[in-house]
């Protein structure tokens, strides 16, 4: 019976800890596509005001306003897009640590390993995006 429940344990444990490396991955992916969207959002800003700089009309004006209010669509998209990393963030670590703090199943090496990839990678890609901000 013991080894029943402890199969059990092990299975759930496994889950978990493929869950934990699906949500790491899944956070890298979200980290890197806002950064993606603050570098296409600064491009088209820049040549946005390049092409709109000498206006002179109304319709100018006007097609510099349009413009700038898709840049400001896309800025709000990026807005959310990082709210969702932020919020998403505190929970899978909270897993992560759950999962590589099991004292019954403890993962295997190559998880840790993985796992500290992956971690390694979110700081990474979260400095560069950082960075990014900060240029603005």
């Amino acid at each position: 019976m013991a080894s029943n429940r402890a199969k059990k344990l092990l299975r759930k444990s496994t889950v978990l800890q493929a869950g934990m490396l699906e949500e790491l991955q899944g956070l890298v992916k979200s980290i890197e596509r806002a950064e993606t969207l603050l570098a296409e959002l600064k491009q088209d800003t820049e040549e946005m005001n390049a092409r709109h700089q000498h206006r002179r009309t109304t319709r100018e004006d006007i097609a510099y306003l349009e413009e700038l209010l898709k840049c400001a669509k896309k800025k709000l998209a990026w807005e959310k897009q990082m709210e969702g990393v932020a919020k998403r963030t505190p929970e899978v670590l909270a897993t992560v640590s759950t999962a590589m703090n099991d004292t019954v199943n403890p993962p295997l090496p190559k998880t840790r390993v993985a796992v500290l990839d992956l971690l390694q990678t979110v700081q990474s890609a979260m400095a560069r995006l950082d960075a990014a901000k900060s240029a603005d």
